[in-house]
């Protein structure tokens, strides 16, 4: 059999967790020589002791650590344990996540070169039902679940089919993931995984899902909190909103970079627009803070609402700094190992029309009206549509001289200082 390296990182509140995935691994992978590499971003209850304490029970099992408080974050460090793995073949696994038996097998039958490998979540209750996913309730704690009722139930529902499609477990050539450079560190919360997904179909990297190798997933813990589904729980439900907040920053991200949003096999464009607004100071700057992510550079005629607008996307890393505990001292001095938008560059004062562009939308706040937003949210497809020339929608202008596309397939991460790795 050819040897994995399994991938898994760890954060606050998930000891438990790690133990039953552990244990999973341990009883359920078919394998002897695999790598296990563990990333402790952030530890609150004793997981690296207890890791330490279990280490011989393994074949070779890596625990990483990091000096760089409070944390390095699930992107960047997803991409590390990538780059540190030994082996040809990385399996990446979430620490709310139970494998089924045999699954190096399954997935070692199903994986390919150029081809990102999803196994198959089964989950509790708590989402809407999907033909991707299998509904089964196994619990929502670590603790009450009973890995032996799943191993018999998980041998039940594998199927020998295939799907087109990406989400987490995934497995995948190393040189796959570091060719089109992992996951862009500009996304912090979530959305990379979107990202990945327009990269692969940009690049001609297959993806698939396999209904043979399946995982049991606890689900959203990480991102959420363990206890995110409790509505009579305040903390928790306070957390929930900070990362639907946080969840709408992303998709802000998402758009600015790829012009619309999509999870799918669509392969999104985006042009290089420049939006010139007429009378900026008829509109609410919400409106604007909108629909400027999809826009290259947004001019605006009123330096009281380029101010107002400028403050607000200036304050878009405060959530996830909150949520990631994050003082504005840490942010300032470990911002450098993120891609970051460049917010400086998006908003600008002008005193008359735009000379230079490829293409420009001018709108005007007096006439403008909600039908306009029709064509304002599809600009990028009606562009990829036209030739050059001027075009008329209702209230709004459409000037095409150039279109150039933005699409970055290769991400490229400001690099990392790995003095700050500590591996055991």
């Amino acid at each position: 059999m050819k040897p994995i390296s399994f991938v898994i990182n760890t954060a606050i509140n998930e000891l438990n967790h790690i133990k039953l995935l552990l244990n999973s691994l341990d009883i359920n992978l078919d394998g002897d020589k695999h790598e296990i590499l563990i990333f402790i971003d952030n530890d609150n209850q004793g997981t690296y002791e207890y890791l330490k304490s279990i280490k011989d029970k393994f074949y070779d099992l890596k625990i990483i650590t990091h000096k760089l408080p409070p944390c390095i974050g699930y992107s960047r460090n997803n991409n590390l344990l990538v780059e540190l793995a030994k082996h040809d073949i990385v399996s990446y696994l979430q620490s709310d996540m139970v494998i089924s038996p045999h699954y190096d097998t399954d997935i070692l039958k199903e994986i390919e070169e150029n081809t990102i490998l999803s196994a198959t979540r089964v989950e509790p209750p708590l989402h809407g039902e999907s033909p991707l996913t299998i509904t089964k309730d196994f619990g929502t704690d670590p603790l009450d679940f009973n890995l032996e009722k799943w191993n018999e139930y998980s041998l039940i529902i594998k199927e020998n089919k295939t799907t087109d499609y990406f989400f987490a477990p995934i497995t995948f050539y190393k040189n796959v993931w570091l060719d089109i450079g992992g996951y862009d560190t500009l996304f912090r919360r979530s959305r990379e995984d979107s990202d990945l997904v327009q990269r692969c179909l940009h690049k001609g990297i297959k993806l698939k899902q396999t209904f043979n190798a399946v995982v049991y997933h606890f689900t959203c813990t990480s991102s959420r909190g363990k206890d995110w589904f409790k509505k009579d729980n305040t903390e928790a439900q306070n957390r929930v909103k900070l990362q639907e907040q946080a969840d709408q920053i992303e998709l802000r991200r998402f758009i600015r970079k790829w012009g619309g949003f999509n999870h799918g096999t669509e392969k999104l464009v985006k042009y290089d627009v420049e939006l010139e607004i007429k009378n900026s100071s008829k509109l609410p700057p919400h409106i604007i803070n909108n629909i400027e992510p999809l826009f290259s550079r947004v001019w605006i005629d009123d330096a009281t609402v380029s101010q107002i607008v400028n403050n607000n996307v200036s304050k878009e890393h405060e959530l996830a700094n909150k949520l990631l505990n994050f003082t504005d001292e840490q942010w300032e001095k470990t911002s450098k190992y993120h891609n970051l938008d460049h917010y400086n560059q998006i908003f600008n004062l002008q005193d008359d029309h735009i000379l230079e562009y490829n293409v420009k939308l001018v709108i005007d706040g007096n006439t403008l009206e909600n039908s306009d937003f029709e064509i304002i949210n599809k600009i990028h497809l009606i562009i990829a549509n036209y030739d050059e020339g001027e075009y008329e929608y209702g209230n709004i202008m459409l000037y095409i001289k150039n279109k150039i596309s933005l699409n970055n397939i290769i991400c490229n991460n400001p690099k990392f200082d790995m003095n700050l790795i500590v591996i055991d």
